[in-house]
């Protein structure tokens, strides 16, 4: 199945952003050849930019606080897995803990950093990150795989507590979904969103081989989706006309 999600606020969107990129990062250094190390090496400066331009560490720290208020609460009520809630609560902690230690902004310690800055200035040219342009690559990239690996882990190390703790919230998040069937009459379904939960993410799946794909379009209390005719890629695609039957599911804390 193909699966399409979209974030119903902009913390979450946020989280999922960088969850996409750290785990494009751990993908490439799988296999620490150059060639990966350079591809980790440019997600990294994504990762600077999303998190110079939003408060990615604060925002995870609302989050988890308030869910560990939450399971907190819940611990002793009637119908709750005692076990699992101490289980759940000592994760959260443990994430809060590691973020709450990371000092500062989120990438704070890649502002002055002297190498990557460079890279970062040459970033913004269509192939600027290279070894005949920029010495001090080549350099870094002639070092050892495991050397490289070090400089990128370290570099990534508040990313990934950051990510670490995202995951887990995430996790809590999928635990809680309301999975149906349903149909979109003339290629466009709409629904209101029941103000008794909360709503984090809205998934839909629809077979591999399906020639369509959702437009989603998410406020607070309602959602639509519209979907898109993708025959032809080299044209923008029109709505269907044809019922659309796929799978809904609404996911929450």
């Amino acid at each position: 199945m193909a699966v399409f999600e979209h974030p119903l606020n902009e913390k979450i969107r946020l989280f999922m952003r960088l969850s996409y990129l750290m785990k494009r990062f751990n993908y490439h250094l799988e296999d620490p050849s150059p060639e990966n190390c350079q591809a980790a090496v440019v997600i990294l400066l994504e990762l600077y930019n999303l998190s110079s331009r939003l408060d990615v560490k604060n925002a995870a720290l609302h989050v988890l606080d308030f869910q560990t208020q939450a399971v907190r609460q819940a611990k002793g009520v009637q119908g709750v897995d005692e076990m699992r809630a101490t289980r759940i609560l000592a994760k959260l902690e443990e994430k809060s803990k590691q973020l709450y230690s990371s000092r500062g902004q989120l990438g704070q310690h890649l502002k002055t950093h002297h190498f990557l800055n460079i890279l970062r200035q040459r970033a913004s040219i269509a192939g600027g990150i290279n070894s005949l342009d920029v010495p001090l690559f080549n350099h870094w990239l002639n070092k050892t795989s495991d050397k490289r690996v070090e400089d990128l882990q370290g570099w990534a190390k508040p990313y990934r507590i950051a990510f670490e703790a995202i995951e887990l919230l995430m996790e809590l998040i999928y635990q809680g979904g309301e999975k149906q069937e349903v149909v979109a009459e003339g290629g466009f379904y709409q629904s209101s969103l029941s103000p008794d939960r909360d709503y984090q993410v809205l998934s839909i799946e629809l077979p591999n081989n399906s020639n369509v794909y959702p437009e989603i379009s998410a406020g607070k209390q309602r959602f639509s989706v519209r979907f898109v005719d993708a025959m032809d890629l080299e044209e923008r695609g029109k709505q269907i006309v044809e019922n659309v039957t796929f799978e809904l599911t609404l996911y929450s804390f």
